[in-house]
C-alpha cells in the first residue's frame, strides 16, 4: 500500500510519533500548536524543560530534511524523523541532535542565499551516533 502524505500531515505525524516515543520513556510531553512556532514539543524531567523542534520526512526514499537556518537555536533540540510510509511494516526512525549539531551538519541550499539548508538522510544514517539518541535528555529515574 503506497501512501502520499500532505506536507502538514507529515509534520503532524512526526510530532506525534516523537511525543509518543518520549512519553513511552516517562517524560512529561506538551505539544505546542500554531503555524509560526519554533518549538513543536516541550518535555519536562526533574524540573528541567527541553524545547524540541521536529522535522519529518515521509518515505524511505526521501532525500533530505530541509530547514530554515534563521530558525535554528543552539539551546533547542531537534528530532529528525523518517516516517517510512512507503514501508508500513517499518517503524519510524528518529535522530536526535542539538541546535549546534544542526548548524554544523546541515548544508546550505545553493539557491536560497544561505537561509535554507538541508541534511541528507543517507549521510545522517551513516552517522549512527544520532539515531535514537534519547539519552541526550537524561532518563527519568523510574525507567530501568
Amino acid at each position: 500500500m503506497s501512501v502520499k502524505l500532505e506536507k502538514n500531515q507529515t509534520g503532524i505525524a512526526g510530532e506525534f510519533y516523537v511525543a509518543g516515543e518520549l512519553s513511552r520513556f516517562g517524560y512529561n510531553v506538551t505539544i505546542t500548536f500554531g503555524n509560526t512556532k519554533s518549538v513543536d514539543l516541550l518535555i519536562q524531567k526533574d524540573n528541567v524543560v527541553f524545547a524540541i523542534q521536529v522535522k519529518a520526512i515521509q518515505a524511505t526514499k526521501s532525500i533530505c530534511w530541509n530547514i530554515d537556518k534563521t530558525k535554528v537555536f543552539p539551546n533547542h533540540y531537534y528530532v529528525l524523523v523518517n516516517l517510512h510510509v512507503d514501508h508500513p511494516e517499518r517503524k519510524p526512525e528518529f535522530f536526535v541532535l542539538t541546535g549546534n549539531e544542526v548548524i554544523s551538519l546541515f548544508k546550505d541550499t545553493p539557491k536560497a542565499g544561505g537561509k535554507r539548508a538541508y541534511l541528507d538522510y543517507k549521510h545522517l544514517l551513516g552517522l549512527s551516533v544520532y539515531k535514537d539518541r534519547w539519552e541526550i535528555f537524561g532518563r527519568p529515574s523510574e525507567i530501568i
